[in-house]
């Protein structure tokens, strides 16, 4: 998807016809439409969000994304304007994402969970879209990748990467540097090069797996060390999502805790442990099905490999 919004210059070539110089009326009902088409294709790409020009300044932006496994990856270029996601844009039904920001010019300010950042080009910053929060950009041209994944992808390594929301991490070596020419790389991808194949699988994986290394090894924010009971039940299912055994019941029984106290701990984080299980293997089952080095593997064979021995009802599941 590739959405281009503001003014665009006229043609100057020989032959042209002299440029017209809008009146304030057209000026204003150009800026407007952009805006408005700008706030839909962010919005309607991962959750709702306000946008807002920067006062007397003409709102132009540009924003063009790919999906990898259901990872979204976008480049964005706007001037001075504020986005918000604020309460009453907040909604259940809204797909939760950790979103992480590589700006490669200009400045982001950031707010989000009682703390405020100020970005520069070259460091990563992340925020989530479960929660309110504020962005404004507050150069003449403000250019970024911005990657979305879905939270249920980070497992039990959420936590980790929640507590440093408006936090940023410099991209300069390592890992973080690893990740941010990745991410730079995946924006200039199409929806053709991406999307549900095999390769866009293992691209997603990666990606995931970076942005886990790049959290994993900074140092440990003081009064986070314990692991929750839902952290540890996501742990345990990850490891043993082959098990035709695997349920509530068994992993209840594997932590020493009661069933009740599982789906207790499990919502008070938003998920349904048993839902989660099932998401997770049918992710996998699709990502198997469309791997040509599996192709000689029957369904039933593919699904059996992840725990699930009835595939009656398989193919209505992925729907």
């Amino acid at each position: 998807m590739s959405v281009l919004l503001g003014h665009l210059p006229s043609s100057t070539g020989p032959g042209a016809a002299p440029a017209v110089p809008p009146s304030a009326a057209e000026a204003a009902a150009t800026a407007e439409h952009a805006l408005d088409t700008f706030q839909t294709a962010v919005s309607s790409a991962c959750a709702p969000v306000l946008v807002r020009p920067t006062q007397g300044v003409s709102f132009h932006g540009r924003v063009r994304s790919a999906r990898a496994d259901g990872l979204l990856v976008a480049e964005l270029i706007t001037g001075p304007n504020s986005v918000s996601r604020t309460g009453r844009l907040l909604s259940s039904t809204d797909p939760e994402f950790v979103k992480l920001t590589w700006p490669r010019r200009g400045v982001l300010r950031m707010a989000q969970d009682g703390r405020e950042c100020e970005i520069q080009a070259g460091n990563l910053v992340v925020h989530e879209t479960i929660r309110p929060y504020q962005l404004q950009t507050v150069s003449p041209r403000w250019e970024a990748v911005v990657v979305a994944v879905p939270r249920d992808r980070l497992g039990p390594h959420l936590r980790r990467i929640s507590e440093r929301t408006a936090v940023p991490v410099p991209a300069t070596s390592g890992p973080a540097r690893a990740l941010a020419l990745m991410v730079d790389e995946l924006a200039r991808c199409d929806d053709a090069g991406l999307g549900d194949s095999p390769t866009a699988c293992h691209l997603g994986d990666a990606l995931v797996s970076m942005l886990l290394a790049v959290y994993a090894g900074l140092p440990q924010i003081s009064g986070s060390e314990r692991i929750s009971l839902a952290d540890r039940v996501r742990a345990h299912a990850l490891a043993n999502l082959g098990d035709p055994g695997l349920s509530v019941d068994s992993i209840a029984a594997t932590l020493g805790v009661s069933v009740r106290q599982v789906h207790k701990m499990c919502a008070q984080e938003g998920f349904s442990a048993a839902a989660w299980i099932r998401r997770r293997r049918l992710e996998r089952i699709r990502r198997d099905l469309l791997d040509p080095a599996l192709a000689g593997r029957t369904t039933t064979a593919i699904a059996a490999r992840w725990g699930i021995l009835d595939t009656t009802h398989l193919a209505r599941q992925f729907r």
